[in-house]
Order: structure tokens, then sequence, then C-alpha cells
């Protein structure tokens, strides 16, 4: 069984905070798209595709969210939080996609203008109250989904991630809008030759700073869809042995290993106890409720426990044992 934090109902505000994103972002994205037709801007395009993304991924969370929530079933013999690890996987391959795209189309662009191509000029009129439209929603939005996580008991990756990806946003209109309103301002100076080409060096320099947050995410991403240990913090491993450790030896069993995985919001704990006594398979039940319930109060996150009893550590040496009749 998965046990949660109890909340004031957080999978109604996910939920919300999702309807919300999917709202303010689709409204986002078509902004964009009316401005680049009218501006001729690739900022702007790199913007809107960023922003349309963000309304995408908010319809698919909210389906992987009532997903991730339903308990164990022969379908899904340890639930279905791994989908929230393929959702976040996708939804950063897709992100490179677009920042790939528009670095790709602006180094075309610059490399034009250094043959003498000549660049049709960004129309600047109306983009003032664009920019300044975009960055007050994407900061709206912002808190929308950091207070939904906090809320939620701060365990959801999907409403972690939506956030930062908004703050991005809004860094992105703010420094996309001081930059093109900008150039103009260098047609006197030593920088007037990369006026024309100022929208395409923009993004590139934007798309330079976008670049890490997605690949940080796409590293935590594959560490948690290949079930990898790695998905969990050393010092949430050390906090979480700490914690159990005592209570194994009050119930007369040694802890040898604690295995841990993060798939999604949830946490899979294996614990290797070896009794001191014969213990009956009641008593395991019992030490797994035990050991879950203190592995929730301390992760602040809800787990999915099982409780091995073993006289040989889990990653020792085995012997290879002979087939019968073989000798070494």
């Amino acid at each position: 069984m998965v046990v949660s934090m109890a909340s004031a109902d957080p999978s109604a505000t996910e939920a919300r905070a999702l309807r919300l994103g999917t709202l303010g972002n689709a409204f986002g994205a078509l902004s964009a798209l009316v401005f680049f037709l009218h501006s001729g801007s690739d900022a702007l395009m790199l913007d809107g595709l960023f922003t349309a993304v963000m309304a995408g991924a908010s319809v698919i969370a909210s389906r992987v969210s009532q997903a991730a929530q339903q308990p164990r079933s022969r379908a899904y013999p340890f639930g279905a939080s791994g989908q929230e690890s393929l959702y976040v996987l996708f939804r950063t391959l897709v992100l490179l996609g677009i920042i790939a795209f528009a670095m790709v189309s602006a180094a075309g662009k610059v490399l034009n203008h250094l043959q003498g191509a000549v660049l049709p000029p960004v129309r600047l009129d109306g983009l003032g109250w664009y920019f300044s439209a975009m960055v007050l929603l994407n900061l709206a939005l912002w808190q929308v989904f950091m207070r939904a996580w906090s809320t939620s008991g701060r365990n959801s990756e999907m409403l972690r991630g939506m956030a930062v990806s908004a703050q991005f946003d809004a860094l992105i209109s703010a420094g996309t809008g001081m930059a093109l309103l900008g150039a103009p301002l260098l047609l006197d100076t030593v920088f007037s030759p990369l006026v024309p080409i100022a929208d395409a060096l923009l993004v590139l320099v934007l798309s330079v700073v976008l670049l890490p947050e997605p690949l940080n995410i796409l590293v935590g991403a594959v560490a948690e869809a290949a079930g990898s240990s790695h998905s969990i913090p050393a010092a949430m491993q050390m906090s979480s042995r700490t914690a159990i450790a005592p209570l194994l030896q009050q119930q007369g069993c040694d802890l040898l290993e604690l295995a841990m995985i993060r798939m999604g919001r949830t946490i899979t704990a294996v614990a290797y106890v070896n009794p001191i006594d014969a213990i009956s398979a009641a008593e395991v039940d019992g030490l797994r409720l035990h050991v879950q319930a203190q592995l929730v109060t301390t992760l602040r996150t809800p787990v999915l426990c099982e409780v091995i009893p073993t006289a040989v550590h889990p990653y020792a040496d085995m012997p290879r044992e002979l087939p019968a009749g073989e000798h070494p």
C-alpha cells in the first residue's frame, strides 16, 4: 500500500493548478504566435514554442497525476508513479528539441548576415505591452504552481518542474523584451553592426541560458526511469537508514541494507533485515507497516515499502550453485 502525507485535498489542489497552467500557457502561446507573425522575431517564436509545450504538458500532466495517485493493482504492481518519470523525460526531450531548433535557425541567420544577406528588420511596435503581460502571466503561474507544490506536500516533481519552467519563461520574456526594445539604442554606438542580427544573437544567448535546466531534469528523469539508486540523494538515503535502524532493533532485527529508488512522487524502499530470533509472516507484515510509516514521516512523500528477512547482505558475492552431478 502507498502511504502519503495527509494534506488539504492535495489531488484537487494539483488538478486546479494544472488547469490554470493549461489556460495561462495556452493564452501565452497564442499571444506569442500573433506577435511573432506581426514582428518577425525568432526570439518570440522560441518564447511561443516554449509556452506551447508548457500548455500541452499541463494537459498531459493532469492525466499522469490522476494515474500516479491510484493504488497498486495487477496492471501496475508497484503503482503508476513511473508514468511521472516518463512524462518528465519526454517533456524534457521536446524542450531540448525546441532549443536545438532555435539555435540552428539563429546560427543560420547569423551566417547569412556575415555572408552579406539582408535580414528583414524586426517590428517593435506593440511588443512592450506583450512582454509586460507575459512576465506578469508567468510570474502568476509560477506562484500558482509553487503554492500547489507546497500544499500537496512538496513531493510532486511535475508541479515543481512546471513552477521552474514558468519562472524561466518569465525570465525569457523579460530578457527578450529588454534586448529587442533596447537594440535600437545601439545604432549610434560601436555595436551598430550587431543590430540587424540582434534577434538571432538573443535567441542563441537564451538557448544557452535555457539548456542547463532541461539537461539537469533529463539526468534525473533518466535515473528514475532506469530504476537507479542515484534517483535518491545520498543524504536522503542516510537519513532514512538512521530513522528506521533503531525501530528495527527494537523489533529484534538488524538492518543489513535499505535499497531505495524514486519513481515520480513515490519512493520504493526495500529493507533487508536479519532477525535475531525466528519471525512469523504476520510479524514481517507488522515490521513493514512500521517501517513504511516511519519513512513517510521522515521523507514526507508517498512511500512503497517492503521488508525482506535474510541472513546474507543482498549485494554480497554469492557462490555459484552447481547443478546436480556437476563437480568443481
